[in-house]
């Protein structure tokens, strides 16, 4: 395919090519018209001259006049009497008159046309005396010297056209180049601007048509960089949207192979995006009805809800919406929602189990106190060791009821947003010494041993209080599920950044399975023998959101039948 230089190029030397060689064609017949018209004329007029001035009188004479003529006048002079013979000729030779038109015509008093035959002109005509044809007269001029003159008319002719060609060449490339190039720089600007190089810019300057051309390519690229600005804008914050969501998601385009899945989808199914995406939705084996709820969106075309147990590779409910997307003459998507019920059906189990063990926990100990208070009505308090004994249940009773609803109103303002520590700096030695003073009685009464380890005295940052409420709660738990004759420490350490209390002893223990769950409200390992302890079950609780407020940790080591040890770690400051 020629280029447009190329065509411009070739157009116009061929147009200049076509106007030199009819321009020169046209010049040189023109001027061999003109000079053969001149010589013809000139011939005319001396042979006209000789017809008039030629005395007309011997053979000998007139030989002698023609080769006198012919020397003159520079051609060759032939004279003829009225029966065509030659009367003389300037070059000598003899031959019949009539064999030539022109003299022919010239003997019958007409005046012909200069001829041309043999490379001569040939001009004749009539001689007259008195009004009677007595001969002819003829001029014959060489022509050759005039071809030879025409041909290098026609040489000179060449040589200017090839020089216009080249001229023609080099401008018409230079005038080509000037079009061209503006419009190759335009044609590059705009397959970089395909290429979504949208900073190219046309450098053209101008009022021109080619100029207003690269303005509007510029006004372009200006447009598409500021939509394409707009897009990826667009389209990075749904990718952040979209990555950020805690909702897993997944897109099934028209052919039926996943185009998007993002990082909620590959944490909630251990499934790396790389194996899904381009893929056929159809070799997703898991969860197992998924791809068969796909399915069913795609060709019904209405959404879908539907709940989905995991229980790989950890238990959890999934909520999965299934909405159809209709992409034009493409067929039908479908977009893909799971939303993570775990965390709501846990807390639906949590308060369902709150409500049964409050309900419970207030049953017994009202059930036991209107038991006996109807007994005593019935006419048991008449036995005063009966009534005594039955009034001493009814208050232990009503203390434990008073314990549970304390600790729920503990429970309650702790996990509320209103609750405020009221921290101080005091010594850690002085926490623990005055709770352990608090518990003396109950370890006296199941003889057992207390230690207390401090490797230095430092101060702490907490509240008082509430600090004193977790040692408290630990260690009556402790006491509580060690046997009489245990052993229970308290150690208290100062570390780099932090510091550490343990609260350990050699009790029951607690089983593996039961760890995760002792912090839960209400959560017994052995439930029979933590109700006759007198314990709510909300000890624990009240611990762990205690040590939360007070910006520590709490970790658990148990063994079943060697004990329990709970290590708390708090900052030195709470604001660390």
């Amino acid at each position: 395919m020629k280029t447009l230089k190329a065509k411009i190029t070739w157009s116009f030397l061929l147009l200049i090519g076509c106007s030199v060689l009819g321009t020169g064609i046209f010049v040189a017949l023109l001027l061999q018209t003109s000079y053969l018209d001149s010589l013809s004329g000139r011939l005319q007029k001396e042979g006209k001259m000789l017809a008039e001035t030629t005395r007309w009188d011997s053979d000998r004479s007139l030989q002698h006049q023609a080769q006198v003529y012919a020397q003159t006048l520079d051609v060759r002079v032939t004279f003829f009497d009225r029966n065509g013979r030659v009367l003389g000729d300037s070059e000598g030779k003899s031959f019949d008159g009539k064999e030539f038109t022109e003299v022919a015509e010239a003997l019958k008093n007409h005046i012909p046309d200069p001829t041309i035959r043999n490379d001569f002109l040939h001009a004749a005509l009539p001689v007259e005396r008195n009004g009677h044809i007595v001969g002819a007269v003829r001029l014959s001029l060489d022509i050759r010297e005039v071809n030879r003159s025409l041909h290098q008319v026609w040489f000179s002719l060449a040589l200017g056209l090839l020089f216009a060609y080249a001229l023609a060449a080099f401008f018409s490339s230079r005038i080509a180049s000037g079009v061209t190039r503006p419009l190759e720089e335009i044609t590059q600007v705009a397959r970089d601007i395909a290429e979504k190089r949208f900073y190219r810019r046309v450098q053209q300057e101008g009022r021109d048509e080619v100029a207003h051309l690269g303005q509007a390519i510029n006004r372009m690229a200006r447009s598409l960089q500021k939509q394409m600005e707009t897009i990826r804008k667009s389209e990075r914050r749904l990718n952040s949207v979209i990555e950020s969501m805690e909702s897993g998601l997944i897109i099934v385009d028209p052919t039926g192979n996943v185009s998007l899945a993002n990082r909620a989808f590959e944490r909630m199914f251990s499934m790396p995006a790389s194996d899904l995406i381009g893929h056929s939705y159809k070799k997703l084996s898991y969860p197992y009805d998924l791809s068969e709820l796909i399915t069913e969106c795609a060709e019904s075309g209405i959404r879908l809800r539907k709940e989905i147990h995991l229980y790989y590779p950890e238990e959890r409910m999934l909520l999965a919406h299934l909405t159809p997307m209709w992409v034009e003459k493409n067929g039908v998507g479908v977009v893909v929602v799971f939303h993570d019920l775990t965390a709501i059906r846990r807390l639906e189990q949590l308060r369902r189990d709150f409500v049964a063990n409050v309900s419970h926990e207030l049953k017994t100990p009202i059930t036991s106190i209107r038991g006996f208070a109807e007994t005593l009505l019935d006419g048991a308090m008449h036995d005063r060791e009966t009534c005594q004994e039955f009034l001493q249940i009814i208050h232990e009773e009503s203390l434990r009821l008073q314990r549970l609803i304390g600790d729920l109103l503990d429970l309650s303002r702790i996990e509320s947003k209103q609750f405020h520590l009221k921290t101080e700096i005091v010594p850690v030695d002085t926490l623990i010494y005055s709770a352990q003073k608090m518990v003396r009685d109950q370890l006296k009464a199941k003889d057992q041993n207390l230690t207390i380890e401090i490797d230095e005295l430092f101060e702490v940052e907490v509240d008082p209080d509430r600090f004193r409420q977790i040692i408290l709660n630990l260690l009556t738990n402790a006491i509580h599920y060690t046997p009489a004759g245990g052993h229970i420490t308290v150690v208290a350490r100062r570390r780099k950044s932090d510091w550490q209390l343990i609260i350990g002893d050699s009790g029951i223990g607690i089983p593996e399975s039961d760890l995760p769950r002792i912090f839960e409200r209400f959560y017994r390992v052995d439930k029979a023998r933590a109700r006759n302890s007198g314990g709510t079950g909300l000890g624990l609780a009240i611990v762990k959101h205690l040590v939360e407020v007070h910006h520590g940790k709490i970790q658990v080591e148990s063994k079943v039948g060697e004990g329990t040890s709970f290590i708390l770690t708090f900052p030195l400051s709470p604001s660390d």
